[in-house]
């Protein structure tokens, strides 16, 4: 097979290509089941996007980019959404999903709903006067937790009845790690469970286009951990020995590492990371090299000046050039980790030897 046929094979056989494949199957019979009057979806004039900023960056241009520029423009929503939203006799389900007068709503529900959400049974086991749901596209992840779950939880100031959260995501350690420093009383959802009187938190970013907003609120769960870095810092948050949770991809890890190594600086491997090692580390970040991954999230109060990137093709999103620029980090580099070891090795040597505090010129 030739390199092109090689490159076709690849990208049907992507993580990236597949979810895209499961939303466009989605689509379908989210239609059915709209037409039919069982599902409410948000409405597409309160999914209008517009364009709020553009974003540059240095380095390499993801394949998922599909103009090739060096630049992203983040996008919010036309319409303002509620940060809260009532609904009366609201039954949630363990999956998440959110049903109201024989409807089930897209508002209402945590994570895309799916096909088999009107298959399972709905009928509620209990009910409780009050309680609290979030709204969620995602949740799968901690990168989910953080973006999507976080921010929202973070907006209530108080919350005087419990939170329910789907069953699988409820036991994840850093949802019960993160309630518990907050003091939120919440509980997984184990059956199908009506809130009479129920409190939706609603999403109010696009996907993860963060903005400086959510840095802000986010700011309340992830302390300052110094106020400012040691010059010529350097930490490589590693994946090596990770095992994601939605799509396993490449990273030349040990090129990075020696690269690091030889610049002084310090590795975190994430799989075994704990919360003493990323504050440890803190002061040493002038440049963070990271995989792209949800470690990043552990680095946001720290005092960053020049992200590095290390992107695989088979998926990427830029969850993170917005979370850095929405953080006031100009000095942003993407390095293509599947262009071979000696084009990874260049371009992180070029991207450190650069002066700081470059504005995303390629």
């Amino acid at each position: 097979m030739n390199a092109h046929g090689q490159s076709f094979w690849r990208v049907l056989c992507s993580p990236s290509f597949r979810a895209m494949l499961r939303g466009r199957i989605g689509d379908v019979w989210r239609a059915l089941f709209t037409a039919l009057g069982r599902y409410e979806p948000i409405t597409s004039d309160r999914k209008d996007l517009v364009l709020s900023d553009r974003i540059s960056f240095s380095g390499d241009v993801p394949v998922q980019i599909a103009d090739g520029r060096h630049e992203q423009g983040r996008m919010v929503f036309r319409q303002k959404r509620p940060e809260c939203e009532e609904a009366q006799n609201l039954v949630v389900t363990p999956s998440g999903a959110g049903w109201a007068k024989g409807r089930l709503y897209e508002c209402y529900s945590a994570g895309a709903p799916g096909i088999r959400n009107f298959f399972k049974d709905r009928h509620a086991a209990e009910a409780v006067p009050k309680g609290y749901h979030v709204q969620s596209a995602h949740k799968d992840t901690y990168g989910d937790w953080v973006s999507e779950y976080l921010c929202a939880i973070l907006r209530q100031e108080k919350f005087d009845a419990p939170l329910f959260l789907p069953r699988e995501f409820a036991q994840r350690d850093y949802v019960t790690r993160d309630l518990e420093a907050l003091g939120v009383d919440w509980r997984p959802i184990e059956r199908p469970l009506k809130i009479k009187s129920a409190t939706v938190l609603r999403q109010q970013k696009h996907f993860v286009h963060f903005g400086p907003a959510d840095v802000e609120i986010l700011g309340k769960m992830f302390s300052l951990l110094a106020a400012e870095a040691k010059k010529g810092g350097v930490i490589y948050l590693s994946r090596k020995g990770e095992i994601s949770e939605v799509a396993q991809r490449y990273y030349p890890h040990d090129i990075i590492e020696q690269v690091v190594e030889a610049h002084g600086g310090r590795i975190i491997r994430t799989a075994k990371a704990t919360c003493e090692d990323y504050r440890r580390a803190a002061p040493h970040a002038e440049t963070v090299i990271f995989d792209h991954g949800s470690a990043y999230y552990n680095s946001l109060r720290w005092p960053v000046r020049r992200a590095i990137e290390i992107v695989s093709d088979d998926w990427w999103n830029n969850a993170f050039l917005m979370l850095s620029d929405a953080r006031g980090i100009r000095d942003y580099t993407i390095i293509r980790g599947d262009l071979g070891e000696q084009h990874v090795r260049e371009a992180l040597e070029r991207a450190l030897a650069r002066p700081l505090d470059q504005t995303g010129k390629t």
